[in-house]
């Protein structure tokens, strides 16, 4: 059974607006040392699970070109253009269509592209264990050891020991309530959820159409004629994997606990995890100048960016926009996104 790796490539990554855009989301940003897109490390850091040839992201249509840019050594017909957004469930089951379609025993590694791996050697170690309970016929996904009662994640709770470092999926959990996320660290027994997942992409299939019939007969139409795939695909519910399939899987799932330094990187405040920190504590990228300015995050994209006397601010300056908030508050940025939309700032977006 050979191993296939699937990277997602479509989000909008609005918690990091005026920076990420519709047009340029966050996994085609260069945030990274020496101006690496998270995307492009994603692809790097994958690429002892399988080759080049045997690796497909899936974006929406109008983002093909820049994932071609970032990624160059990609072959353009390993690039799954989704007629329209739908989530993760239609974008996997689309993936699995395609690999079925070339190897009809083959095994996934679904991914994001837009996160943050420190230790890309753990993160190699954890995928392949995955993979090969996945050629076993196994669902399986990447757990994360808690550093903090988190309350933004979903977990996963964990079961019996099924082997070396593998371990039975309880069940999946929602994002916690900070009292709830302080008992779930206490007890060892409840990983983060990443939302990295691996599975032969039969098996997928045969769960979609099992817990998601109607998206299940979608692709079974496209299968039948891809050239439906315009017409089919937009009709597909707007739900994720994990509420859509790996929810109502429970203990018929698997789980590689694994610490690898991730970040998903969902907003201003995460920077420091990706870029580190100077000696004052502050985050820069781009043009920036920071004064007697302690614990900011700043960003400069063609403007300079300069704090003096302030502490603790998320300032992020574009050529046509500025957001200004304490870090505490960084998640809010999605809020000035809201208003946009709502009142219609195309431009903006």
């Amino acid at each position: 059974m050979a191993a296939w790796v699937v990277i997602m490539a479509g989000g909008g990554g609005t918690r990091l607006w005026p920076l990420s855009r519709r047009a340029h989301p966050k996994q085609f940003l260069p945030l990274l040392a020496g101006g690496e897109t998270l995307l492009a490390a994603t692809a790097r850091r994958s690429s002892g699970l399988a080759p080049i040839e045997r690796t497909l992201v899936v974006t929406a249509a109008s983002q093909v070109q820049q994932v071609l840019a970032a990624l160059p050594q990609l072959p353009p017909a390993n690039v799954v253009a989704e007629p329209e957004a739908r989530n993760t469930a239609p974008c996997i089951g689309l993936a699995a269509l395609h690999i079925r379609a070339r190897d009809a025993d083959g095994a996934m590694a679904v991914l994001p592209s837009d996160q943050f791996i420190a230790d890309e050697e753990a993160f190699r170690a954890a995928a392949r264990r995955a993979l090969d309970v996945a050629e076993a016929g196994e669902v399986v996904t990447i757990g994360l050891h808690p550093r903090h009662p988190e309350t933004g994640f979903g977990y996963i709770q964990c079961g019996d020991q099924m082997g070396d470092g593998v371990r039975r999926v309880v069940r999946f959990v929602e994002k916690p309530d900070r009292a709830t996320a302080e008992r779930y660290l206490a007890s060892g027994d409840y990983l983060w959820n990443a939302g990295m997942f691996f599975f032969p992409a039969h098996r997928i299939l045969v769960e979609i159409s099992r817990s998601m019939p109607d998206l299940g007969r979608i692709l079974d139409g496209i299968a039948a004629d891809p050239s439906r795939a315009g017409e089919l695909y937009p009709r597909a519910p707007k739900l994720s994997i994990d509420y859509g399939v790996m929810e109502k899987l429970g203990g018929a799932m698997a789980v590689v606990p694994a610490d690898l330094g991730w970040s998903d990187v969902g907003s201003f405040a995460a920077l420091p995890e990706v870029l580190g920190k100077d000696g004052d504590g502050n985050t820069t990228l781009g043009e920036t100048m920071a004064i007697d300015a302690r614990g900011n995050v700043l960003v400069g994209e063609g403007v300079l960016v300069a704090a003096v006397g302030v502490s603790d601010l998320v300032v992020v300056a574009t050529r046509d926009a500025v957001v200004v908030l304490p870090r505490e508050r960084a998640q809010d940025v999605k809020r000035v996104v809201e208003q946009l939309e709502a009142k219609r700032r195309e431009p903006y977006l």
